[in-house]
């Protein structure tokens, strides 16, 4: 469970702040008993039946409390189980982060930065030298941030948040090969290829950012997503810290990029050497900011160049610096009492030469996992083995690129929501950032979802044209060349369904068309009752669909011959999901139905609380729909019971999209949101700032949608962090399709857009 300021926690802990995060909530609590503060950490309430996460929350504790205690790491002080809820207790720290610093003051005095640096240099040497257990030597951060820099009001610092970090020498489990951690900006390299071989040099080079950033306001490397970003980190060098503050020496520009060298041989091997050169060059530091206009605090010694009425840091008084001297406070030591990490034994040298040159006859040969597992063998076993770790990172980024040059397998996306489930997935995997591939000019305005089969794009669009307001374009997926197209008396804006790659179906106005696929060339039409608002759905050789009037038809899509036909009494907009011998749809008299897809039979209905525009999906047993009552329902697909409700800003037309744990749609309110399938809690929720009708598509970990500010978005589906965008120039009402490589959208500037990865 989640507690609320002033809960008590245990009966004896008084909540006084509550901060969430990404996977964890922290309390500052007032123990009833001390009268001492604390910081509680536990894993957040929707995440507690996730064992994964619960197990990842274990790991940290354990890492965190076998530190032990030493004066620059936040302590914790003990892990407790609370009615089967994980806690773990930690070191109150009264101050603030270096974070928080750079957010007011965007660049710290640079004597300051030093004097700061050394401390983290002592902490961060202890961290690397730590016997965390029996025969486990070092604990590498890995998350090394300015955010997890606190400062108490003794200016003493305190580094913290060790979720991401990992024993030295241990392997990794809980991450695969090639998936970052961390926040993006400040991860090496090595990270982004491989996690798990992340070293005391990789924590080097997130320090390293953050002292860039420090000293100069500006990240060493930028990117205007975090496809690019990424992307720059492993192949741009940083500009050096002068181009951006030309008053800095030399010698500590130098120390600075020695940090961020890409190859881990070329950096600082230790923070005590880091210290060592730190210290080297602090004098000329303050030898050249000594008669700059800077103001010192009486009490813990902070300096800046900003006029604070009180100290950010401790409160206390700050007066102007008139003659240079050394802040107050304790002299730092570049050695640290653990000295230097031990030389590794005579046998452990032997077995990693010997695993060395097993993996360069696995690179040799082009066996390249097999060369990476083998590399972070030996560099596990020798931590100094420069040769196998320059040929690791050499191999981890070799490896990244083959896996992107492989050649994936393409899927065709016949149908609106790509399948007659409906649930916007497809197994291809298609990764931002994007590059457009084409734009074709098929209409006036483009509503309709493409559906793409055997490398044709088929679309519907709004015309105006005398007599003619309808139209449907095939277009060649590969260069956007239209094949074919047919003109129609009315708009069509519904997505064409593709069967076999021979014959297509699509409703415009009253009639159901079954078309040569191929040449466009009509074969039969059947007339419904009213319009025709509905995407078909096709299987097993029958044709689902649905009017205005409120008909359901299933029809023999071959013979053109009708199954039956239900009546619901009001019209219906929302395209059946047929699975199982089962349809399901929704109704503008705000009902769900499930019907007997064979016979058109009512199995169960649902009552809503507002009109049924939304397409419903199924997965994993359960039916998702979005209402014009805000909400977005998960029903049981056997009976129709309702598991769970959950409540959005506004309308929902949007679709959902299913895979694995997480639902996701869009609403009115001008957001997306990623909901839990199982217990309908919020994981993320990302605002574009219009109205999202477009249905979301899921590729990979990459969600793209469109929406009503002109623009077709990709989202991290863990995060909902934004990793790709592209302005057309309309409303995006359309749904995107993903197939042969490519992202296909339509948009109310009258176009129909290809995007596909940028290589």
């Amino acid at each position: 469970m989640e507690f609320d300021l002033r809960d008590k926690i245990d009966e004896q802990y008084t909540v006084i702040e509550k901060y969430r995060g990404g996977m964890s909530v922290v309390y500052i609590v007032l123990d009833d008993f001390s009268q001492k503060r604390f910081a509680v950490k536990t894993v957040k309430e929707e995440l507690l039946e996730d064992r994964g996460a619960v197990d990842r929350f274990a790991q940290e504790a354990r890492t965190w409390m076998n530190l032990g205690r030493h004066e620059h790491i936040v302590e914790a002080i003990i892990y407790r189980e609370i009615q089967g809820q994980p806690f773990l207790f930690l070191e109150y720290v009264d101050g603030v982060s270096i974070g928080d610093l750079l957010e007011a003051e965007d660049v710290l005095f640079p004597p300051q930065v030093i004097e700061y640096a050394l401390q983290v240099c002592e902490g961060m040497q202890y961290v690397h030298a730590a016997q965390v257990g029996p025969g486990d030597s070092g604990v590498i951060h890995r998350d090394l941030k300015p955010a997890n820099i606190m400062l108490n009001r003794q200016g003493q610092v305190k580094i913290t948040d060790f979720g991401l970090a990992k024993v030295y020498g241990v392997a990794t489990r809980l991450t695969d090969a090639g998936m970052g951690l961390g926040t993006y900006m400040y991860m090496p390299p090595e990270q982004f290829l491989d996690a798990a071989s992340a070293d005391k040099t990789s924590d080097i080079y997130s320090f390293g950012v953050a002292l860039y950033r420090s000293l100069t306001g500006e990240n060493p490397v930028k990117g205007e997503s975090v496809g690019k970003l990424i992307h720059n980190i492993l192949e741009s060098d940083p500009p050096a810290l002068r181009a951006h503050r030309p008053d800095l020496p030399e010698r500590l520009d130098e120390i600075v990029l020695r940090c961020l060298r890409k190859r881990r041989g070329r950096r600082f091997q230790s923070f005590a050497d880091l210290a060592r050169a730190l210290t080297d060059v602090r004098e000329l530091v303050e030898e050249q900011y000594a008669d700059a206009d800077a103001y010192r605090c009486e009490q813990c010694g902070y300096r800046t160049m900003h006029s604070y009425g009180a100290c950010p840091v401790c409160a206390g008084t700050m007066i102007s610096m008139q003659e240079p001297e050394v802040p107050v406070g304790q002299e730092v030591r570049a050695e640290v009492e653990a000295g230097p990490a031990p030389e590794p034994a005579e046998e452990e040298i032997q077995a990693a030469e010997e695993l060395y040159q097993r993996a360069v006859v696995h690179h040799n040969e082009g066996r390249l996992r097999q060369a990476l597992e083998t590399l972070r063998q030996a560099t596990e076993l020798r931590p100094d083995y420069e040769e196998a770790r320059a040929l690791l990172d050499q191999v981890a980024l070799e490896f990244a690129r083959s896996k992107a040059r492989k050649k994936q397998p393409a899927y065709n996306w016949p149908m609106l929501r790509g399948n007659v489930t409906r649930s916007g997935f497809t197994p291809e995997v298609v990764v931002p950032p994007l590059v457009r591939r084409w734009q074709y000019r098929a209409g006036d305005w483009v509503l309709a979802s493409p559906c793409v089969a055997n490398g044709v794009a088929y679309v519907g669009v709004h015309v105006e044209r005398a007599g003619k307001f309808g139209r449907l374009c095939a277009i060649k997926a590969r260069n956007g060349e239209l094949l074919w197209d047919l003109e129609t008396r009315y708009e069509i804006n519904t997505t064409p369904c593709v069967a076999r790659g021979e014959r297509l179906y699509v409703g415009s106005h009253r009639q159901m068309m079954c078309l040569d696929a191929r040449s466009g060339q009509p074969i039969w039409n059947a007339m419904a009752d009213d319009l025709i608002e509905t995407s078909p759905a096709l299987y097993e050789g029958v044709l689902y669909f649905a009017d205005r009037s409120g008909s359901i038809y299933a029809m023999d899509a071959d013979e053109r011959r009708p199954l039956w036909k239900r009546e619901t009494g009001m019209a219906v907009y929302s395209s059946p999901a047929v699975w199982q011998g089962a349809l399901y749809v929704g109704s503008c008299d705000y009902q769900v139905r499930a019907l007997d897809a064979a016979k058109g039979e009512l199995l169960w209905e649902f009552a809503t609380g507002g009109e049924v525009l939304s397409t419903p999906a199924y997965a994993q047993g359960l039916v998702f729909v979005g209402s014009c009552d805000n909400r977005l329902y998960a029903l049981d697909a056997a009976t129709g019971a309702k598991r769970w409700e959950f409540q959005t800003g506004a309308e929902i037309h949007s679709s959902p999209a299913v895979h694995e744990d997480l639902v996701f749609v869009g609403s009115r309110d001008g957001c997306v949101y990623a909901v839990e399938v199982r217990t309908g809690k919020k994981k993320w929720q990302f605002d574009s700032g219009d109205w999202v009708e477009s249905s979301p598509a899921v590729s990979g970990g990459s969600l793209y949608f469109g929406s009503h500010d002109h623009k077709l978005y990709a989202l991290e589906v863990e995060s909902g962090v934004c990793l790709w965008h592209y302005e057309t120039g309309g409303e995006v009402a359309s749904s995107p399709a993903v197939s042969q490589g490519s992202v296909f959208v339509g948009s109310n500037d009258g176009s129909v857009y290809c995007f596909r990865s940028r290589q």
